[in-house]
């Protein structure tokens, strides 16, 4: 089995250390899970007003390992002249998709700049990772917003860009999700990753609820997962038990674990 993440980071987090976060650090972690290759962003991008510089940063970082990194720029479309950067980063610096952050860079993800932009990467054929949280909110530092996106808000700029294809990394409560539950867009390019998917959610409550991935896959929810770690935030091999356990047959497996994000980001 091939396993393609498809999502995690590169850089410094701001409020705790993340211990070594180079290229070759990371590509040590993923490996050891037996994780071939990842999409990595630049942790800079989403505290940066202009995240062009962290975008910059990553097409160096990355370009010993093409066969390993895949770059996803970060884009924030209040900034002026966004559109300039997100040229560069696909047309220059050979950036695979756009990573959003609304709840940083102080925007509704369904608003006038949230359609904006994700019309533009629908435009040039890139898709758009708008990840659900970074942290746990509860663990916030005093600092952070700690906020999560609206996946209402996804929801309805997916409803009215048919379309584009949107990934959500870092989301929970999978099985309840509006996305899934809108019949409009059920069968859309939309995608959540393993990362902080809970396959024992509400564990401490009762051992007869721990089936949210087990009861999204139930309601044909297995055609919009990926295999993502989250990796430095959390260990990769999570990720790994998640996909071995989850109700499915190996093609589907193989889809989840590679196959759809290769199709995805045009590898």
């Amino acid at each position: 089995m091939r396993y393609f993440d498809i999502n995690a980071w590169l850089g410094e987090w701001p409020f705790r250390s993340l211990r070594d976060n180079t290229p070759d650090a990371l590509i040590a972690r993923l490996e050891r899970a037996g994780i071939g290759s990842a999409a990595v962003s630049q942790i800079e991008g989403m505290f940066h007003r202009h995240p062009q510089p962290a975008n910059e940063k990553l097409a160096v970082a990355v370009a010993p390992h093409p066969d390993k990194l895949v770059p996803i720029a970060t884009i924030n479309p209040r900034f002026p002249k966004w559109e300039v950067d997100l040229t560069r980063c696909q047309e220059d610096l050979g950036m695979r998709g756009v990573r959003l952050f609304p709840q940083y860079h102080d925007y509704p993800v369904d608003g006038p700049e949230g359609r904006r932009v994700i019309g533009a990467c629908r435009e040039r054929g890139l898709p758009v990772f708008i990840p659900h949280r970074v942290e746990d909110v509860r663990q916030r530092n005093w600092m952070d917003p700690g906020r999560v996106v609206d996946l209402n808000q996804v929801a309805n700029v997916i409803s009215s860009e048919p379309e584009a294809t949107v990934v959500i990394p870092n989301a929970r409560s999978l099985a309840s999700t509006p996305l899934l539950n809108r019949r409009e867009i059920r069968d859309q390019s939309w995608y959540f990753d393993l990362s902080l998917a809970e396959v024992h959610y509400v564990l401490h409550q009762s051992v007869d609820r721990m089936t949210d991935l087990a009861e999204f896959i139930e309601q044909g929810g297995e055609q919009h997962l990926l295999f993502g770690t989250h990796a430095p935030f959390s260990y990769p091999s999570a990720a790994r038990v998640k996909s071995a356990v989850l109700p499915v047959n190996a093609e589907t497996l193989e889809d989840i674990c590679y196959n759809r994000a290769a199709q995805i980001l045009g590898l």
